[in-house]
């Protein structure tokens, strides 16, 4: 083994070693697979007949798992210990049977409504980092995406049931729980895809946003959130106004005759921040100049300001994770195999303020590890490693790092399961009102 490998596991430590301890006595499979089961028996289609892939070690890479009950999960989730868990739709047969049967009679019914979004598709417009490197300053484009697109699923879509996770490296992911949104096809999340994304395809270098005046709602709370750090973020942190290659870039994004003479202004000044108010006091100056003659020249100013905020830190989404049913996607609680870190919920108030760039805010695998194996003895799990009680287990977890995330969690289940039984409740009600005025 090199130097260089046996670095990476001292500061990862994601080793099978570790991964056992961690399935046996910290992951919360009971609440885990209560969520997957939505309300219904452990054992029931809606579980029994989910897709899950399991990462192994040496990136064997192992599809179409699924497990009858929460017993048989538990037991070959410790048995195998994956490095990485990824979850699939509810098939209309069990994954694990697909080869003995033909498309007509294996396909994916159900999913949750997901979205991905990954740092590496901002890296034209970040300055501080690149591919899967991230920092609390570019952070903030992760931030401003969870806030924009969870209000658009919220209050344009009504969707209830919002699960935020962090990836664990450098992305976040968006699992939509509503019973209407699991049964939505193809066609209608790829829908609602093109109803939040407003970059249009095509070279990194060209202008992508183009927006009319008055904005659409949905556009007038995204630009309210970008507005209140946009100064900081791009002139302060960012500096994207700071040297020749980004002024240029940014030049691309405005109307061909204003060009020169920004490239002019510019070159006067010194500050992003200078140079950033300069733009906006030159467009101001071309919506109100008397020299602008036809409509169509305004219209290419009114709503410039708002264009670039927009391309600089609206939300990127990957469209096939969204659209494609049988689309797989890290599981929550999972480990990232790169950097140890648990891909763990956030709160839905804390959208605006998580950072997993600041020391201690998300639990890694070696961490938890030593937590539970400081334990007092009478904690610790039997040597089967699935037969132990639910209490046993809730103890362990119950003592780490890991417990704010798993009550996030467990709020969420519960709210979910909840809300079914209000609707059940109100279905059955409205069932013997019908039938008695029948």
């Amino acid at each position: 083994m090199s130097n260089e490998e046996k670095q990476q596991i001292d500061e990862t430590s994601v080793t099978p070693w570790n991964l056992a301890i961690y399935y046996r006595r910290i992951f919360p499979s009971h609440i885990y697979c209560k969520w997957l089961a939505y309300g219904e028996p452990a054992s029931s289609l809606q579980f029994a007949q989910r897709e899950f892939s399991f990462t192994l070690e040496n990136d064997v890479y192992r599809r179409y798992l699924s497990f009858s009950n929460h017993m048989e999960f538990e037991k070959e989730l410790i048995k195998m210990s994956p490095e990485k868990i990824d979850i699939g739709a509810v098939y209309s047969a069990k994954p694990k049977d697909h080869k003995m049967l033909s498309t007509t009679q294996f396909y994916p019914i159900e999913r949750e409504l997901v979205f991905d979004i990954d740092m590496t598709d901002y890296d034209d417009v970040r300055f501080c980092c690149r591919g899967a490197d991230i920092c609390s300053t570019c952070w903030t484009l992760m931030r401003f995406a969870m806030q924009i697109i969870d209000r658009v699923l919220h209050e344009d879509f009504g969707f209830e049931h919002r699960l935020w996770i962090y990836s664990g490296r450098r992305g976040v992911h968006c699992w939509v729980c509503d019973q209407t949104a699991r049964e939505l096809q193809s066609s209608t999340r790829q829908t609602i895809v093109e109803y939040i994304t407003i970059l249009a395809t095509g070279k990194e270098s060209s202008k992508r946003v183009t927006l009319y005046s008055p904005l659409h709602p949905s556009l007038q709370r995204a630009r309210e959130i970008i507005l209140t750090e946009f100064d900081g973020y791009a002139c302060l942190k960012q500096d994207f106004l700071g040297d020749d290659q980004r002024i240029e870039r940014f030049i691309r994004l405005v109307p061909d005759d204003s060009r020169q003479t920004l490239r002019e202004i510019f070159s006067q000044l010194t500050t992003s921040a200078e140079r950033w108010a300069a733009f906006k006091q030159h467009t101001d100056a071309m919506i109100n100049s008397v020299t602008s003659t036809t409509k169509f020249r305004k219209a290419a100013y009114t709503t410039l300001i708002d264009e670039i905020m927009f391309e600089y830190c609206y939300p990127r989404l990957d469209a096939n994770v969204t659209k494609g049913m049988n689309h797989l996607l890290k599981s929550p609680f999972s480990i990232h195999p790169k950097t140890g870190r648990v891909s763990i919920p956030i709160h839905l108030d804390s959208l605006g303020y998580f950072d997993p760039c600041k020391e201690g805010s998300v639990p890694k695998l070696n961490e938890l590890c030593q937590q539970v194996e400081q334990l007092p003895k009478q904690n610790q799990q039997n040597d089967d490693g699935f037969n132990e009680k639910i209490s046993t287990k809730q103890k362990d977890y119950n003592q780490t790092s890991l417990k704010p995330f798993i009550d996030i969690f467990a709020r969420f289940v519960q709210q979910s399961q909840t809300s079914k039984q209000n609707e059940t409740l109100a279905k059955s009600d409205l069932n013997t009102m019908l039938s008695g005025e029948i």
